[in-house]
């Protein structure tokens, strides 16, 4: 029996080789690494994926969407158009002394109008003038002349009224017929449509006027310096383009928030 127990004891001492050893056991602990760091990646990507879904589905209910660069308010937040409050559409008066220009009212403030809630067809207009500083400070004080009629139609589906794009083309014609001197015209590339003409005027004062239609609304900005440019030629227009771009973007969030259109 000491025979068989001195035999199996050496054999005893030996370590079991179970599992994976070398370049197999490298390849399985790599194979296993990537695949659960895949399998974690992939729940961090499914948990983003839905809170983004959620938060954009959020902001896009609650603060409008983003179309063509401009921020198209949602239809919840703008009121019905026949149940506008008298004096909600008063651009001279609430929403121009508003805006980031240095502008001071030159007018009596009492051309507003406004038939009422329930009139058919009811169409809101104004006209204002302001003494304006620009920012340039080029030809300045310059005059600003606005005015604008808002066609109150009740219909929510409606892209723009015929009332509105008639007013439109009719200024549009009126502007063209100042007959500005060694100037340019041509569209402004804002609001739904728009039209501006820059030029000399007769007496040599510069004058920059651009006729806007959003939804519903036409409305005119009819900017004049006070003195010809030092040089003898036009201001640029980019020094009004600047002022006017201040005024829109008050103007279109109002229209936006309770417009017509």
């Amino acid at each position: 029996m000491s025979d068989t127990k001195t035999e199996e004891e050496p054999r005893s001492k030996e370590p079991a080789k179970k599992g994976l050893h070398g370049w197999k056991a490298a390849t399985a602990v790599f194979g296993c690494g990537t695949l659960a760091a895949f399998g974690v990646f992939g729940v961090i990507v499914g948990v983003l994926s839905m809170f983004l879904n959620v938060a954009s589905s959020g902001l896009s209910s609650a603060e409008g969407e983003e179309q063509n660069g401009q921020i198209v308010v949602p239809e919840q937040t703008i009121k019905p158009r026949d149940s506008l409050d008298t004096g909600a559409l008063d651009l001279c008066g609430g929403t121009i002394p508003q805006a980031e220009v240095s502008a001071t009212r030159a007018d009596p403030g009492d051309a507003y109008e406004d038939p009422g809630e329930g009139e058919v067809p009811r169409v809101v207009v104004d006209h204002c003038i302001w003494n304006v500083i620009p920012a340039g400070g080029v030809g300045s004080p310059w005059e600003l002349d606005f005015s604008y009629a808002a066609f109150v139609t009740g219909d929510e589906t409606a892209e723009s009224s015929e009332e509105a794009v008639q007013d439109y083309e009719e200024r549009v014609s009126q502007a063209d017929s100042l007959g500005l001197e060694a100037g340019s015209s041509g569209e402004a590339g804002v609001a739904d449509d728009s039209q501006f003409f820059h030029g000399l005027t007769g007496v040599g004062t510069t004058a920059y006027v651009v006729i806007l239609r959003s939804g519903d609304t036409v409305y005119e900005m009819n900017f004049e310096s006070n003195t010809d440019f030092p040089s003898g030629d036009l201001i640029p227009a980019e020094e009004f383009e600047y002022e006017r771009d201040s005024l829109l973007e008050y103007i279109e969030i109002r229209l936006g928030v309770v417009g017509p259109g």
